[in-house]
């Protein structure tokens, strides 16, 4: 067995021995469907005129199909601290982390409910995770 083979072999072996899944990785066309996406960008133009309850409609079908896309959460996190639900914001916009820790934009929104909420040393670490995460409007 050359290197390669045995490369390949134990990548095999450590994927499949934690569990993982091909579709995890995105192997079988895995990720977001396009329905999922254009729900989600559908969910972002509502957002832009205001409509937060649609955007909350739409983000919630999105997740409906698939509960791992951070970005509707996120969306959805960011209209309920609009509306003022902060603690609904909260769930969300920890959800969007949880699920992808490099999205900016779920710490820039947290570092905006955490300033409603008077803590302001949070909402600072929140920015600036934002910004390292590569999210502009953090900076």
């Amino acid at each position: 067995m050359n290197i390669r083979t045995f490369t390949l072999f134990l990548a095999l072996v450590t994927f499949f021995a934690t569990g993982a899944s091909a579709f995890d990785f995105g192997v079988f066309g895995g990720g977001p469907s396009k329905k999922v996406k254009g729900l989600v960008q559908e969910a972002r133009g509502a957002y832009g005129s205001a409509n937060y309850s649609k955007v909350i409609d739409l983000t919630n079908k999105a997740i409906i199909e698939d509960a791992k896309y951070a970005p509707a959460y996120a969306l959805r996190g960011k209209a309920k601290k609009d509306t003022g639900d902060i603690d609904g914001a909260f769930k969300d916009l920890n959800k969007a982390i949880e699920l992808d820790p490099k999205l900016g934009e779920a710490y820039y929104v947290r570092g905006q409910a955490n300033e409603i909420m008077g803590e302001m040393g949070k909402a600072k670490a929140d920015y600036e995770k934002g910004c390292e995460a590569g999210y502009r409007g953090a900076c």
